[in-house]
C-alpha cells in the first residue's frame, strides 16, 4: 500500500470519526452536559487535522491521481 493509499484511507476515516463526533457532541448538548465543551475543543482540533490533510498544497500526495 503506498502512502497515498494510507492517507486516503485515513481522510475517509477521520469523515467518519467527525460525523459521528458532531452528533455525540449534539447529544451531550441536549443533555447539558459540560463535557460537551471539552468534547467541541477535540473535535475542532480533528477537523484542523482533517482540513490541513485534505489540503493539496499541505499534503500534496492526496492530490496525486492514481496511475
Amino acid at each position: 500500500m503506498t502512502k497515498r493509499d494510507h492517507l486516503m484511507r485515513a481522510t475517509i476515516k477521520l469523515e467518519e470519526a467527525i460525523a459521528k463526533l458532531r452528533i455525540a457532541k449534539q447529544e451531550l448538548l441536549h443533555a447539558r452536559s459540560d463535557q460537551h465543551v471539552r468534547l467541541a475543543l477535540a473535535l475542532a482540533e480533528i477537523e484542523e487535522i482533517y482540513e490541513i490533510l485534505t489540503d493539496p498544497v499541505c499534503t500534496p500526495e492526496i492530490a496525486e491521481t492514481e496511475d
